[in-house]
């Protein structure tokens, strides 16, 4: 099902025992898995590849990041989180960011982009692995295996990790690129979503109950992070990135 683009081997994850791995149909119930991802064809076809194991694991299935956020605040567990990188509302980065605000949950990160991922910062943020959409599924499992042992496994993604990729997105003030993928605030992602809705700084301050002087601020924080000086730029910098 994920099988394709990348030649992905499951050695470059580190070593673990056997022994270590988990063993759920000896060990107790299956490990609760949530999983995010905005495509519901992907979504279903994922849920059911781990269903349909030896060993199936619960899986929970989430469209939206902030419903997933709402159901650990309010003490929903989880042993294992899989978040897509690229999202329209919240993208993994941002998501893992918030998720390590109340929550030391394992993260893995699926993707499909055709860029190098953004490694550094994925690591930075406590994720826990990173596997491309492209990978066979033997090495999916693998990935998942390694992470609820409580390993970190990033397979398929070079031995340096490089990540010097670079892509221009609009008429930025200098290149932007998937390896420094920028992570925002909600509030900065509710003031991104009205800017690509044509709104102007004294209707954003009305619809968020916050000053102008507020907005002005969040905006110079936001065209800074997208390294952009215009709205359209930073709208189309935005949507590249997946952050709306």
């Amino acid at each position: 099902m994920l099988s394709g683009l990348w030649h992905m081997d499951s050695n470059s994850c580190r070593d673990e025992p056997v022994g270590l791995m988990i063993m759920h149909s000896e060990m107790g119930p299956a490990p609760k898995i949530a999983v995010i991802d905005d495509h519901h064809l992907f979504l279903a076809g994922f849920a059911l590849l781990m269903q349909q194991r030896d060993n199936p694991l619960d899986v929970t299935p989430f469209a939206d990041p902030a419903e997933l956020l709402t159901a650990v605040e309010t003490g929903e567990k989880f042993d294992l989180i899989i978040c897509d990188l690229v999202m329209p509302r919240m993208n993994g980065l941002a998501f893992a960011q918030a998720l390590r605000d109340q929550s030391s949950i394992p993260i893995m990160i699926l993707s499909g982009i055709n860029t190098h991922p953004p490694l550094s910062e994925m690591k930075q943020l406590g994720v826990d692995g990173f596997v491309h959409k492209s990978a066979d599924d033997d090495v999916v499992m693998d990935a998942i295996e390694k992470i609820l042992a409580g390993d970190t496994c990033f397979p398929g993604t070079g031995e340096d990790g490089a990540e010097d990729r670079a892509q221009r997105y609009g008429d930025v003030s200098a290149q932007v690129t998937m390896d420094s993928v920028p992570v925002l605030t909600r509030r900065q992602i509710e003031v991104l979503e009205l800017i690509s809705n044509g709104a102007s700084n004294a209707q954003i301050s009305e619809s968020l109950n916050i000053s102008e002087n507020t907005v002005k601020s969040h905006l110079r924080q936001i065209f800074d992070l997208l390294q952009v000086n215009k709205r359209t730029a930073c709208v189309r910098a935005a949507q590249s990135f997946g952050l709306i």
